[in-house]
């Protein structure tokens, strides 16, 4: 029987959720475990705080892709090697029930096999098809159109066989000249005031652009300064919409702040002033996460397979992931998010109000904002 995988998390991780599952559908059958399905759930309420996985004695695993806090997805999945350390513990723990010396030997075998199986199944079949369709080119370039033919013919059939398209042939064909990259933003070409503390409300905004971009970022303690680490296409694009939205915001939340300032002062009450600009900067920067999100549906339902585009966008964000996991496994966690909204309801509608006037597009604003007016920092 085929282990069914169930999937009810945020829609960020479902690529990776699946590629989890292949896997350890492939490594069940292999050492004959009695796997029936694999869902992802989300952390428990109280209690259990390491909670990462569990596995019933009915064949039942369950994964914690992403963390939750008070019922709410935080913003950054679980690391992948962590997920793909948490599957083979349950695996193993439908051999052994106990965490004894057996357990642990066998977990550190599934380990392994799971490493062995990270490569999808349907990436494997992908590099094949790409072999083929070189072979094919080859055959065509020197005039032997038979050959191309019969390459041709093989590559039509496989693409039925595990429903892909053309599209994907040339997505793998192009790939490798997309490597993943640390693009740090360049303060001094956007005219960003440099700073030897962390800026809370510019790390929340590098959050948002990296996601949008199919990217992580960097952080370094003392400082403001960013990188975008992503395949190079999308860290090249995540660091230029950063670069510009950072000085337009600056200068805009400056503006309106002693703007309402100057309102209050002259009704005689400037105590209401407290907190507008912290909420405004708030408000800004989560219209603007909301605006790339309804860019990328827009983009994601205009492409000529959806599946596709999908597939290719989820496909660059797990690769820029386990980039910075690899290279940053056991150097901590981190530094810790910053918090610093306030309510100020006026704040807030003026943020959301301001973020809508922006003229965004794929490569940050576009269509008309003066950066010299609006951007050239304080």
């Amino acid at each position: 029987m085929v282990a069914v995988a169930k999937f009810t998390g945020h829609v960020d991780d479902l690529l990776f959720f699946n590629e989890v599952a292949d896997a350890m559908r492939r490594v069940a059958k292999i050492y004959q475990l009695p796997l029936r399905s694999i869902a992802h759930t989300t952390m428990p309420e109280k209690d259990m705080v390491g909670f990462k996985g569990r596995c019933w004695s009915t064949g039942e695993i369950e994964l914690v892709l992403r963390c939750t806090v008070d019922g709410e997805w935080c913003e950054e999945p679980r690391t992948p090697a962590g997920v793909w350390k948490t599957a083979a513990h349950e695996l193993a723990h439908l051999r052994h029930h106990n965490h004894g010396l057996a357990f642990h030997e066998f977990r550190e075998e599934l380990e392994t096999a799971m490493q062995n199986q990270q490569e999808s199944h349907q990436e494997r079949i992908i590099r094949k098809l790409v072999k083929l369709q070189k072979s094919r080119e080859g055959e065509a370039a020197i005039g032997n159109a038979e050959a191309a033919e019969a390459f041709a013919e093989m590559i039509n059939k496989m693409l039925i066989q595990y429903e892909l398209s053309p599209t994907d042939i040339d997505y793998a064909q192009n790939v490798d000249n997309d490597p993943v990259i640390e693009m740090k933003v360049n303060l001094g070409v956007y005219k960003i005031r440099e700073q030897k503390t962390r800026i809370a409300w510019q790390q929340s905004l590098a959050r948002v652009v990296a996601k949008a971009h199919l990217c992580t970022f960097l952080i370094r303690g003392k400082s403001n300064d960013i990188w975008f680490v992503g395949t190079r296409s999308h860290a090249m694009v995540a660091e230029y919409a950063y670069g510009t939205l950072v000085p337009i915001i600056d200068k805009l939340s400056d503006k309106e702040y002693y703007s309402f300032l100057g309102k209050c002062q002259r009704e005689g009450n400037s105590s209401r002033a407290h907190g507008y600009r912290p909420a405004w900067l708030a408000a800004f920067v989560e219209r603007i996460e909301e605006r790339f999100f309804e860019a990328r549906k827009v983009a994601v339902a205009e492409a000529p397979s959806s599946s596709t585009a999908l597939m290719r966008l989820d496909g660059a964000l797990v690769k820029a992931r386990r980039y910075v996991d690899d290279k940053f496994a056991g150097k901590g966690g981190g530094l810790p998010p910053l918090a610093y909204a306030k309510y100020h309801g006026v704040g807030k509608r003026d943020g959301r109000a301001a973020a809508d006037r922006i003229p965004l597009g794929r490569r940050g604003v576009t269509g008309g904002a003066d950066l010299k007016k609006l951007g050239d920092g304080r």
